[in-house]
Parts: C-alpha cells; structure tokens; sequence
C-alpha cells in the first residue's frame, strides 16, 4: 500500500514536470522585441538579450521567420537598421531616410518608403542593395501572397478642388516599370459626408475577399475624424463603414469570419464617444458593445466570438494625468454580448494593449501607470496572470491615444 502511494506521488510529480516543460517549451516559440531605456531588447522564453546601447530605438518588427529584426533609430525615427539573429549584427542597408518598413508576410525581404518611393530589400542578398519598386506611394501593404503591393496615392489639390486618392496593384517586379503596374479604384471626391487625401494601411479579411483601411483627410482634420472604409478584393464594392480617429491597431479583422471589429468615434480625445463596433461583411450589419458611459480602446481577437478589450470610464478632458480614468481588460462575447471584467490593477495603473498569443492561448498585455511599464502574462481568461517582461519604455498618450507598436514587437 506504501509503495503504491508513493508511485502514485512521483507519477504525480513527473506530469507535473511534464506538463510544465511542455508550457516552457511552448512559450519559446514566442519572441518579444521591445525598448527599455530606449534601447532594443529581445526576449526569447526566460532570457532576455539586450541588442543596443544608447542609439534611441523605436519600432521593432520580427521578419517572418523571426530571423530579423527591423528597427528605427534616432529620435526622427527615420533611421532604418536590421538586426541579424544568427550572425548577432546590425546592418544599415539603407543611408537616407526610410519610413514605413514592412517584411513580406512569406519570405525575408524587407518593403519601405523614401520620398514617395516605394523600395524593396531582399536581406538574404544586401550584397545586391536594395530596388525601387513604384513612384508617388502614398501608403501600402503587401498582398497576402507576397507577389506584390497594395499602393495608394496622395490626392492632390486642383483649382477645382481635391481629386481622389488612387489605388493602385504593384507586382513585386515592377521595377518602376508602370506597364506593370495596374489601377484598382478611385476613392470619391471631398464631399460633405467624406474626404481623404491619403490611406493608411490595408488588411485583408481572413478569406481575402475584403480590404480595410482608414481614408484619411489633412493632418490636424485626420487627428479628429478619419473613415473607415471596406473594398472587395476585385475592386466592384466599395462602402465608407465609419468615423474614428487615425490608429491602424483599432481595425481589426476577425480571425476567420469576414467581420471586422473597430473603435467607433470622433474626436482627439480618447476619453470620450469611442465604441467598439462589428461589421458583418457582405451583409454591413452593425452592433455595437460599448456600455454606456465608457470608452473602449486597444482589442484583440480570441477567436471569431470573443475580444479582449481595454476599456476605460467615459469622461471629460483633464490637464492634470491623475484625474483621467485609466483602463482595465475586459472580455466581450460578441455573439451573445455577455461582457466581463478580467483585470484590477492597483490604483494609479491601467491596463492596455491586450494581445492573444493564439499557439499558447495567453493573454498579454501591458500595465502602466505613465512612468512604469511591465508586459504581464495570464490564461486566455485572464486568471494566473503574472509579470513577463519588467521596464519596457513607457508611450505618452497623444490625449490618451497610445500607439504601442512603438516599444513592442511580438512574435509567434
């Protein structure tokens, strides 16, 4: 009888091991890049690696196979390096300014911006430079297959007024060759209900039969009202869905239904009329899941039913930062609207930029109180949660709109 209860114990024991080797193992296959103090840093399981010192980094972008690293430095910001995982080295492929970079979503070439021109870098071949692809690029994406670019123009302004901005499908070997390059669609003219000189970025539903993007108007008009809007893949349909403020993070697709989940509202000020709002495509059914009285900002997908979303008391602008209402995580189901609170943190800190890590099923996100800022880890429903990641830089809200992309890179 002894025996048997002490075989049952070290059995016991070896799953628990096992159970937790296995997390360990999984939590591998997800890479973090992030700034501390300025300085990029990568974060691969338990260890940390610091990659710079002292050159004021921003912006981190794994390559597809997490074999690179694109980076800006410079407080401009428009600096462009790549980082080599293998070899440990820095490389400066491009000596003017770059903005804009993108990675394929297949291979590790490298897509960016200079002056209106859209250029391309095979980084398994720096040897070769780099090559200009298209001119007059306003915004792009690459295609989901990776043969190619979606690419809009900048509107420009005529005695008779504003044209409309022009999409344009740019294959990968367009070489500034415009025979190659093919129109897509125009965008309408300035009228009373929209107006765009420029795009952001695109992002194709799950089955790629629609794209998403924000219209955008002049620079201080875009800061309080932008549209977004919808276009089938094959040019025919086209729908202005709604207004919100300019930030690419508060669109987002859900991971295989063509619904589109976005923050509704105008105004530059995030404390107020910003709503979490679905979009049923090709049905254009809307709802709506903002409680009355709060604000919803940064979300994340589970799946095609449930988000994880922060969420903040609705309120009127304040100077002073300590009297603005900081958020907390909650969980929505957007089939049948139940809704839960999942986070409390201590007073003088909210909880933003929630991300699913769909291979471990983890819930990320990042707790601040301004100044302090550390990425914590939990389950799917946000219980066992714990600290991963201490001291990554803090974002100073623009009226408490953040762009964490910024500081935060991540991997999986």
């Amino acid at each position: 009888m002894l025996f048997r209860y002490k075989f049952l114990i070290a059995i016991s024991f070896l799953v628990l091991f096992i159970v937790d080797q296995q997390v360990f193992a999984e939590v591998d296959y997800v890479k973090m890049a992030f700034t501390r103090n300025h300085d990029l840093w990568i974060k691969v399981g338990d260890k940390e690696k610091q990659l710079t010192h002292g050159e004021f980094v921003t912006n981190p972008k794994w390559s597809y196979d997490a074999k690179w690293i694109v980076y800006a430095r410079g407080k401009e910001e428009n600096q462009m390096w790549l980082y080599d995982i293998e070899n440990d080295k820095h490389i400066h492929p491009f000596l003017a300014e770059a903005t804009n970079y993108q990675w394929a979503p297949n291979k590790d070439v490298l897509a960016f911006q200079s002056d209106g021109v859209l250029n391309m870098i095979d980084v398994r071949k720096l040897e070769k430079g780099f090559e200009n692809i298209a001119l007059g690029v306003g915004n792009y994406s690459w295609v989901p297959g990776g043969n190619g670019f979606l690419v809009s123009s900048m509107a420009n302004l005529l005695p008779t007024g504003w044209t409309g901005v022009e999409l344009f499908k740019v294959p990968i070997d367009a070489k500034m060759d415009s025979s190659k390059i093919k129109h897509f669609y125009t965008l309408p003219k300035q009228s009373n209900d929209f107006f765009a000189i420029s795009t952001s970025t695109f992002k194709w539903s799950a089955n790629q039969k629609w794209i998403a993007f924000l219209a955008i108007p002049t620079a201080s008009w875009s800061m309080d009202s932008d549209s977004l809007c919808v276009i089938s893949a094959d040019g025919r349909e086209f729908e202005t869905v709604d207004k919100m403020i300019i930030n690419e993070n508060w669109f987002k697709w859900a991971p295989t239904k063509t619904t589109l989940a976005y923050i509704e509202g105008e105004g530059r000020f995030a404390l107020e009329n910003k709503h979490l709002k679905l979009k049923e495509l090709p049905a254009f059914r809307q709802n709506v899941f903002t409680p009355k009285g709060y604000v919803d900002w940064d979300f994340t997908w589970h799946n095609d039913t449930l988000i994880t979303i922060s969420r903040a008391k609705e309120s009127e602008w304040s100077n002073d930062p300590k009297k603005r209402p900081l958020p907390v995580l909650y969980q929505v189901n957007v089939q049948n609207n139940h809704q839960e609170n999942i986070t409390s943190p201590p007073k003088g800190y909210g909880d933003y930029n929630p991300y699913y890590l769909k291979r471990i099923r983890k819930l990320t996100w990042l707790r601040s109180d301004g100044e302090h800022t550390n990425m914590w880890i939990a389950n799917a429903d946000g219980s066992n949660a714990r600290i991963w990641i201490k001291n990554i830089d803090s974002m100073i809200g623009y009226y408490e709109k953040r762009n964490w992309d910024e500081v935060l890179g991540i991997y999986e």
